[in-house]
């Protein structure tokens, strides 16, 4: 995720926009499926530095804030902050079983899957309910928990409502890339997205994928104690590593769950007890079979599909990506993206 003083740094036209406003509001209610703002915001995330910004230098100013998603941003609610509040527990679990070498006499006796999940629930919860109550309750802000579309430019579309804005700022994230394999989608599958909600643990997990979204849910599962194996289509696991780093990690890992790389998912069946995974080397063509209770998809993320930045003539790349210059403007004027929706990973 894009830190929040590259944000304000690069936005700072845009805050001189808000600045030039001169206490003035431009905000239209017309009629009840038409609405016209200041400012438009999509996303709850690093996007939510600049908004505060911009209410500092024009009290007066109203800001469209829309998010399909629970406020906070993909690093609060899905992301980086909860994968780190359950990798603690797994890390204490693998450091109580390895305690034996350092001459201390100590036994797990067991695991409480959910409470470790209520936990990291809570955890975030408590800051994701913060912002909700601060997004509802400023006087600046009108709050659209629901998807936003572009339908022409400055002009999106949230909750059956037509919103307009002469300033636009697009902090809409990513979603997981869903890869064409046939029976995956007749079969079920978790993502990052998803993954959290789960209230039990699953006794067999095949995760397709082999970046670090699959290596940092393939360890807490199997140290949860899930028989998990990592199926990653890269030659090495952890491709975007150097390959000594990807070395050790798999020497690690491997102590703990299954991992095969350069494997490439080409079936998925139901069987009466589970799932079936067929996967073939990319290079011998040998075929591997898997089987799962469940199946995490962890091969990426892209471009939030509903936000339809083409329908606004924002330019994106090859991969859908919006395409912003050193400033994060796009190529619309009055147009900034930031945070995930550039694909901008660090």
């Amino acid at each position: 995720m894009m830190s929040q003083s590259r944000s304000l740094e690069g936005l700072a036209p845009c805050l001189s926009l808000a600045e030039a406003l001169n206490g003035a509001s431009s905000f239209q209610a017309v009629g009840e499926r038409m609405k016209q703002y200041d400012v438009i915001a999509v996303g709850t995330g690093s996007v939510m530095a600049v908004v505060e910004a911009m209410i500092e230098k024009n009290p007066r100013a109203k800001i469209a804030v829309i998010d399909k998603d629970e406020p906070g941003g993909i690093c609060l609610t899905r992301g980086c902050i909860p994968s780190k509040v359950l990798l603690y527990p797994a890390e204490l679990i693998r450091t109580i079983r390895r305690a034996r070498g350092f001459g201390l006499d100590v036994e797990l006796r067991s695991v409480d899957f959910v409470k470790v999940m209520e936990r990291m629930h809570a955890l975030i919860h408590k800051d994701i309910d913060q912002i909700r109550e601060g997004l509802s309750s400023s006087e600046n802000i009108d709050y659209f928990h629901a998807p936003a579309e572009f339908t022409a430019p400055y002009t999106m579309l949230a909750d059956g409502i037509e919103i307009r804005a002469s300033t636009i700022l697009l902090g809409a994230g990513s979603e997981p890339i869903i890869p064409e394999i046939s029976g995956l989608a007749e079969a079920g599958y978790l993502t990052s997205d998803t993954i959290l909600g789960i209230r039990k643990l699953p006794p067999r997990v095949a995760v397709i994928g082999g970046g670090y979204i699959a290596a940092e849910y393939g360890f807490f599962l199997a140290t949860m104690g899930a028989d998990v194996t990592i199926l990653g289509r890269n030659p090495q696991f952890l491709p975007e590593e150097e390959p000594e780093v990807s070395q050790v990690a798999r020497t690690h890992l491997s102590e703990v769950m299954r991992i095969e790389t350069n494997h490439e998912v080409v079936e998925v069946t139901r069987t009466g007890d589970g799932k079936r995974l067929r996967a073939r080397d990319r290079g011998t063509k040998k075929e591997t079979v898997v089987a799962a209770d469940e199946i995490l998809v962890a091969t990426g993320r892209g471009p939030v599909r509903i936000l339809h930045p083409e329908h606004a003539g924002i330019k994106t790349d090859a991969n859908g990506w919006i395409v912003t210059d050193e400033y994060l403007a796009t190529s619309q004027p009055n147009v900034w993206a930031l945070g995930d929706a550039t694909g901008k990973f660090p």
